[in-house]
């Protein structure tokens, strides 16, 4: 008959308890780890997406003040631009801005590119026209995460419309002006049955 030491059952019961103890307390471990950094990265992406709201808002601030602070800008995905407080008013710079908040830094810039239309449709077919009252805006935030660098992206389009009544009293240019146009001239789309060139300040239908 074999007998067993009850002591030495006991130790080895022991050790087995404590292997599988250490192997639940690094799973949970692990699972707060991942919990912790998922609220953090939550938080961060928060945070993120409010700067780039400000971005955008501060941005068009500057388009209704004035259409040309944007309108004349360089274009390109690849161009870079801040918002920055000159004594009372907003002002667009060169570059990208840092904010820090919580000991993380958000680095954040906007790209401005031209707006084609056909049909009235925003559009990137090659007859499509370029609108100088639509401006296309993309903001960015920018932050640092476990060697990793995440990213918000907004596209929003701006359109000119706090625009001065205009009144166009001469047509001698004649037709075939395709809009949308940036400057007033004397020309119009087209016309049928119609005297524009007998002088400014009428249009006469002819036969009448």
């Amino acid at each position: 008959m074999m007998k067993i030491n009850s002591r030495g059952q006991a130790l080895i019961e022991i050790l087995i308890g404590l292997f599988i103890a250490g192997i639940l307390v690094s799973a949970a471990t692990a699972a707060v780890v991942v919990a912790l950094r998922s609220n953090l990265e939550t938080k961060n992406f928060h945070t993120a997406s409010a700067l780039n709201q400000k971005l955008i808002d501060d941005v068009k601030t500057v388009a209704e003040a004035d259409w040309h602070n944007i309108y004349n800008l360089t274009k390109g995905s690849d161009t870079q631009y801040l918002v920055a407080a000159s004594g009372t008013v907003l002002v667009i710079l060169p570059g990208a801005t840092t904010t820090t908040v919580g000991n993380i830094t958000y680095t954040q810039f906007f790209s401005i590119e031209n707006v084609k239309r056909l049909n009235g449709s925003i559009s990137d077919d090659p007859a499509a026209i370029d609108d100088s009252s639509t401006q296309k805006i993309i903001s960015r935030v920018r932050w640092p995460s476990a060697g990793r660098t995440p990213e918000v992206i907004s596209t929003v389009y701006l359109t000119r419309w706090r625009n001065l009544i205009s009144r166009q009293t001469d047509w001698s240019g004649g037709s075939g002006q395709e809009g949308p146009i940036s400057e007033f001239n004397q020309k119009f789309a087209s016309s049928s049955g119609i005297n524009y060139s007998s002088g400014t300040d009428s249009i006469i239908i002819q036969g009448f």
